[in-house]
């Protein structure tokens, strides 16, 4: 079973008819009945169920004794399952090495993190141990996130379900706008990018090769985390949002602030502020920043290439810190009117830095910046070349249209909230046009096998 399945749809509404009738405490084993049972199904490998049992089991003893052992030993505890996660990532450079990634590790390890660091800190009382499997393993975010808060979690956890029609409205409508940004948008839009990239092509082919993966990207993983948190809704829950339009962003420190929201204030909280954060001078505050960059490089991925492109995000940021300081220094008051420069600017930088994201080797990322540059003075596209039809070329267009212009709306305005004050026959014409639209354009039907979601593989 895979989210994108109809069999996931039946599960989420199951587990959210059982568990409102199945209230007060027993809601506890309810979620860890229907996380158990979403592992099984998932036809998890026995590495995968192996490794987030033992995370699970390690946590729920390491928080039960993080106040009988030594300031030091409760620190080292606390970070261990990251020590293991980085293990497990850096194999790859051992010779010989074949590390297998167990699924979600990435996702499941760092909220294991925060729920050791928020005991340790005295945030948290230690929990029992089916509340630790349960914010673990909560399945709608098993896989790819978002990787949320154990207080806010527990706390939810703890309240008995109460069934609200706006919840779960709400929920099913996020859900549905997930699936459909996923088959109709991010799926075409992977097409179009290892199109666009052959190696055959190069000038504005592999400029438009990069746009279309920078768009697929974020659609992709926005979809996920829309199933993910509408999943969660329905059941009770209320992450927070994920992103919020980042491509709209002037800046890359705005950027982070606007993409996996969850994984950046992670970084922020976890790593950022412990190293000192900006408290210890200049430099101390451009070095941390490096670091939060390179663990963040090495969060999505064990190779070079990640590490460049954390690493590039990290050097513009430090960049950025530098010329805002110089424009406070000055009080510049025009900078504002620059912004659409400036966001336009910061996307180019970032979908330069996705090349690295999405390259196997150096060699090919080179490959492909270089064929970047081979652009003519004229801008036209011959859609043989690239192996689509002219109705395929405009409705890749019409899908990054969409994307920006929701966007743009999203940046200023909660889309959601804004449906549900809808009279009823304008929000049913919206439901209409959607399905309609995924029905005539999505990416499915005899034949097709839908990727998975990219970030499922960190």
């Amino acid at each position: 079973m895979t989210i994108l399945s109809p069999g996931y749809l039946a599960f989420s509404a199951a587990s959210s008819v059982v568990t409102w009738m199945l209230q007060g405490k027993r809601r506890i084993w309810t979620v860890l009945v229907f996380n158990l049972l979403f592992l099984l199904l998932l036809q998890a490998k026995t590495v995968d169920l192996v490794y987030v049992l033992a995370v699970t089991v390690f946590s729920f003893l390491a928080a039960r004794n993080m106040h009988a052992v030594s300031p030091k030993l409760s620190l080292f505890l606390s970070v261990l399952p990251a020590v293991g996660l980085c293990a497990c990532k850096c194999a790859v450079f051992v010779p010989g090495a074949s590390p297998v990634l167990p699924l979600g590790i990435s996702f499941y390890t760092f909220r294991a993190v925060s729920y050791l660091l928020e005991v340790r800190k005295g945030n948290l009382e230690a929990a029992s141990f089916a509340k630790v499997f349960d914010y673990i393993c909560f399945f709608p975010v098993f896989l790819a996130g978002p990787i949320h808060r154990p207080g806010a979690f527990f706390e939810e956890l703890e309240t008995p379900f109460v069934f609200s029609y706006t919840d779960q409205k709400n929920g099913f409508v996020q859900m549905m706008l997930g699936l459909f940004e996923k088959i109709v948008i991010a799926d075409f839009l992977s097409r179009l990018t290892a199109l666009f990239y052959g190696a055959a092509l190069s000038g504005w082919y592999t400029v438009l090769g990069m746009i279309f993966y920078a768009f697929y990207i974020y659609a992709d993983f926005d979809a996920y985390s829309n199933v993910a948190i509408g999943t969660a809704r329905m059941l009770g829950f209320h992450p927070e949002r994920n992103f919020h339009a980042p491509y709209c962003s002037a800046s890359i420190m705005e950027f982070w602030r606007r993409w996996h929201i969850s994984l950046s204030s992670w970084l922020r909280d976890y790593v950022y502020i412990p190293l000192g954060g900006s408290r210890k001078g200049t430099v101390r505050k451009y070095l941390n920043i490096l670091i939060v960059f390179l663990v963040s490089g090495l969060w999505h991925g064990n190779t070079v290439l990640f590490l460049i492109w954390g690493l590039g995000h990290g050097i513009l940021s430090v960049a950025e810190n530098m010329i805002a300081s110089f424009f406070r220094k000055k009080k510049h008051e025009g900078v504002k009117v620059l912004r659409p420069l400036l966001v336009a600017v910061n996307f180019l930088f970032v979908a330069l830095l996705w090349v690295f994201f999405r390259c196997a080797t150096v060699n090919e990322a080179v490959g492909i910046l270089t064929r970047m540059t081979m652009i003519k003075t004229d801008f036209l596209i011959d859609v043989s070349q690239v192996g689509i039809t002219i109705n395929e070329w405009y409705w890749g267009l019409i899908c990054l249209i969409m994307l920006v212009i929701s966007d743009i709306l999203r940046y200023r305005m909660n889309m959601l909230d804004v449906l549900s004050r809808q009279i009823m026959p304008v929000r049913w014409a919206f439901y209409l046009i959607l399905l309609f639209t995924a029905m005539v354009f999505g990416v499915y039907g005899p034949g097709y096998h839908p990727e998975d979601f990219i970030y499922v593989t960190f």
